[in-house]
């Protein structure tokens, strides 16, 4: 079995388990994307019962639909960038908010093959989660290095995308 289908078998567990958490607990997910492009949104609605618990995912790939969509300010894209942990957290913030959901999650990220930097590398991504009690963003570093470089923005996004439904099933289980 090669990466990828070991990645697309992780998603679609994992999305399932999150579907499954969120439905036992009455809760409703809201997702707020951009590198990964609307891929978290796909993986949850591709599991039956899901129209129960997600209501809305937003597709914000540029600053201004942050800022517009999701109340992300303008001084802080500037003075840290659309890829930064303050950005994550108040994108699943904005979402959180807007969806009036129980749970949100969002990545932002440089998926490549460019548009990296020594500071912030391609494989760069930062993952937001945000519930009633408050918010939160992690770096997740993915090494496209590892895959041919043809393949290498796809496995960025599925690693992206695995490593925020985790991060949802985790804040579902405290």
């Amino acid at each position: 079995m090669d990466i990828f289908t070991e990645l697309h078998n992780g998603i679609d567990k994992t999305a399932a388990d999150v579907v499954q958490l969120l439905y036992r607990s009455r809760k409703k997910l809201a997702t707020a994307e951009s590198c990964t492009g609307g891929l978290i949104s796909a993986a949850i609605t591709s599991i039956s019962g899901s129209s129960e618990v997600f209501d809305i995912g937003i597709c914000t790939y540029a600053n201004g639909a942050k800022m517009k969509y999701l109340d992300v300010p303008a001084d802080v894209l500037e003075k840290y960038g659309a890829v930064s942990d303050i950005t994550a957290r108040l994108m699943a913030k904005g979402i959180l908010s807007a969806a009036k959901a129980d749970i949100a999650v969002s990545v932002t990220g440089i998926a490549g093959p460019t548009g990296g930097s020594e500071e912030k590398p391609v494989g760069t991504v930062y993952i937001g989660i945000a519930d009633q009690s408050g918010e939160d963003a992690f770096l997740c570093y993915t090494d496209p290095s590892s895959v041919p470089n043809e393949r290498g923005r796809e496995y960025i996004r599925l690693c992206t995308v695995l490593s925020a439904l985790k991060a949802v099933k985790e804040r579902l289980r405290q």
